[in-house]
Formats: structure tokens, sequence, C-alpha cells
């Protein structure tokens, strides 16, 4: 496989298994130190050491990513380690199938502080650490202090082109799972369904304020994945709706005009595409990755 990512550091959140691990797996076959941070110590452990045992390179990082002090001290500890990162993928995430009326705070609370919080303030230590590593004379035209108007701060797009400073290149990389619940209504899924429609929206914040710096953000939304994710959301829909276990996935994939369900590798193929140098020139957009499930 082309090394695209060689010589990177990407952390990907929970990656300890289904999407995230698959994301974790292509992102070191394709050159890149994997951080794999994950709530389950074991599983993260596991993973890191599939990565070694097939020849790459990975650590694994017990964390709540919940924790805005927790991801700050990932970054801290993962900067000082390994000395830059240069990709950040947002995938951890919780999911709960529940009627829209019978939700309650605590509901919510779990799920956007994992899904939607937990995303942000990791994107915003991150970020940080990647600011730091952009060349001096971008990062000083980026920083300059403007008026309301933006009249005053240097253009970015004037910096001169030196050794030091190349105005095609990507000085980061930020790619964070929504899911193509987030593109519309989920009266059984509200609060994750309001939690990934929020990513995109961040998605999009996030490459507005990091595009003087030349740091890139996406997002990737996945259709249907046979992770166990979604065979928690297969076993809840079956109570709910009394089917038997697999005919809530198998009717969901029976709408699917590609008439499957996707794979990790899937997504990760995506993933790795928004990391990579051929998407440096892209910034602020959501892809479905879904088999048509999705079109807009």
């Amino acid at each position: 496989m082309e090394q695209r990512l060689s010589g990177k550091v990407a952390i990907v959140t929970g990656a300890g298994q289904g999407i995230g691990r698959g994301i974790a797996q292509r992102l070191a076959r394709e050159g890149a130190q994997v951080v794999i941070a994950e709530y389950n110590a074991a599983n993260a452990s596991a993973v890191a050491q599939e990565i070694e045992a097939a020849g790459g390179r990975a650590l694994s990082y017990a964390i709540d990513i919940s924790d805005a002090a927790a991801s700050q001290k990932m970054v801290d500890d993962v900067a000082a380690q390994l000395g830059h990162i240069d990709i950040l993928v947002n995938n951890a995430g919780v999911v709960q199938t529940k009627p829209m009326l019978d939700l309650t705070p605590a509901d919510w609370d779990r799920v956007l502080d994992v899904n939607l919080r937990g995303a942000f303030f990791l994107t915003q230590a991150v970020a940080r650490q990647m600011i730091k590593q952009v060349p001096d004379a971008l990062r000083e035209a980026a920083a300059a202090p403007a008026d309301i108007f933006n009249t005053k701060r240097p253009q970015t797009s004037e910096v001169s082109e030196t050794s030091e400073v190349s105005l095609a290149a990507s000085y980061g990389k930020i790619v964070s799972l929504s899911s193509v619940s987030g593109r519309r209504g989920r009266p059984l899924q509200t609060h994750y369904a309001a939690s990934k429609a929020a990513i995109i929206s961040l998605t999009q914040s996030v490459a507005l304020a990091l595009a003087p710096y030349r740091i890139n953000a996406n997002a990737v939304c996945p259709g249907i994945v046979p992770t166990p994710m979604w065979q928690q959301i297969d076993k809840d829909r079956g109570q709910l709706f009394g089917a038997k276990p697999g005919e809530a996935m198998a009717g969901f994939i029976n709408t699917v005009p590609l008439k499957r369900a996707a794979t990790p590798e899937d997504i990760a193929a995506a993933v790795a595409f928004f990391c990579s140098s051929d998407a440096d020139y892209i910034t602020g957009q959501a892809l479905n990755v879904d088999g048509g499930f999705e079109m807009d």
C-alpha cells in the first residue's frame, strides 16, 4: 500500500473496536504512527498490538474522551513523546435507541458529552498543538489581530512562499465521524442525531477557524456498518418492535441502493483520503459513505 502518511502521527479516538479499529489499522498501513485513544484500556492495547504485529507503529492510550482535561493531557503526552501531532480522527461515540418523549436529561448528557463535547475539546487541544507546528511566518500572519471588517489582518495568501512555507501544503488534518443520522431527524435517536448534525456544523466552523493556518477539517458520515454499535441498535429496535435478532439491520440494509452494509474498511478508506495530501484542497466538507442511503 502507498505510504501516503509516512512520518505522520495520528490520534484516533474510539479505536478499540469497530470503525475506529479499522481506521487505525488503515492509517498505520499507510505509514502513520497511530495513537489508539480508547476508553477500554484492554481493547486499546489489543489494537495497538495488532498493528505492531502487522509491521506498523502504534501505542495505546486509555481515555474518557468526555473529560476535557484528560484530552488536553493526552495531547501534551503525545506531543512530548512523539514530537508532533499531524492527524486527529474524532471517531469515539455512543448511541442510544429510545423514543424522543422518553429521553431523560441523563440520556441526553451522556450522548452529547461523548459525541460532541468530547470531540470539540479534543479538537481544540489538537488544533493548538498543530498551530505550534505551523511555520512561523504563516502562524504570525494567521494570528495577526483584525478589525471588524478584516481589513488590517495580513492575508495569509500573501505570505511569501519560501523553503519554510508552502502555500499549497496542509499543516494538519482533522477528520470527525458524523453519521447519516446527522443528515436528518431520527425520532428514536433524537439526541444521537442532534450530536451528529452538530459534528457537521462543528467541522465547518473548525475548517474556517483553522484555514488561515492551512489546517484542514472534514467529516465522514457512515451509514450502516455491522459493528458493536449497530448490533446494539438492532437489539434495541428488536425489543421496541418485537423483531428477531438481525431483522432491524436487514431492513435498513434493504433500503441501501448498493444493497449491502459498509465495512469498517469502507469508512477507513474515506478517512485515509481526507488525512492524505490528496485532500489538501478540501476542507469543511461532510462525505456520506453509505452506499447511497442518503444523497445530499
